[in-house]
């Protein structure tokens, strides 16, 4: 077990390494010419999306809207093609 003896001179020893003066760079002032954007204000709901509840749709049309490349306006779905268009 460390007696409090050895503790005590080992700390004070490694206390004597710590620099005493403190890094420029961390207390110096900032820059008073340094371009500083103004914060703005947005609310807390910015880019809020209502989900209210909807009515059942056909889930054959859902896909067609969501597959990729398909444009329901214009009837190119794959489902034409099963249908011989």
């Amino acid at each position: 077990m460390i007696k409090p003896v050895t503790l005590a001179a080992l700390g004070l020893g490694l206390g004597a390494c710590v620099p005493t003066t403190h890094p420029t760079h961390l207390i110096a002032p900032s820059s008073l010419t340094a371009d500083i954007r103004d914060p703005g204000y947005s609310t807390v709901t910015a880019g809020i999306r209502n989900y209210d509840v909807v009515e059942p749709l056909d889930w054959l049309e859902m896909n067609r809207r969501v597959a990729p490349g398909a444009n329901p306006e214009r009837g190119d779905s794959d489902d034409a093609a099963r249908r011989g268009r």
